[in-house]
């Protein structure tokens, strides 16, 4: 990429200095960040900062239950979310965002502000 163009020249050092391990760790968050709902899900429990129950967080993002499991599953492998089961009958569980996942928050807002200035025709 040529320094200026898209880029600082500062951060097209840092973006060469990268080593191969962490481009594969990119490229695996871009992967999970990728599935269906996944943004979705991040949004909305980004937005009530009080841990959810799955029921909630299905509702809010219009989606089946196997999909919601699957994406929830998913973050909790990777670290960005809570499970947390209350010894209640029926069982309650909630879940809550880590702070890497919180910490991401800025980065996908700013994504997603890059998409809206492309869509009203600002690119």
């Amino acid at each position: 990429m040529v320094p200026g163009l898209f880029m600082s020249q500062e951060q097209s050092q840092r973006m060469q200095s990268m080593c191969e391990s962490a481009k594969v760790h990119v490229d695996d968050l871009l992967v999970l960040l990728s599935k269906s709902k996944m943004l979705s899900i991040l949004y909305t429990m980004n937005c009530d900062p009080a841990p959810m129950r799955f029921s909630e967080i299905k509702k809010r993002v219009n989606s089946s239950s196997t999909t919601v499991a699957r994406r929830l599953s998913e973050l909790e492998d990777h670290g960005l979310v809570t499970r947390t089961a209350y010894a209640t009958v029926p069982a309650t569980v909630k879940y809550e965002l880590t702070k890497d996942a919180i910490s991401l928050q800025p980065s996908l807002e700013s994504m997603f502000e890059w998409v809206l200035n492309r869509a009203d025709g600002s690119a």
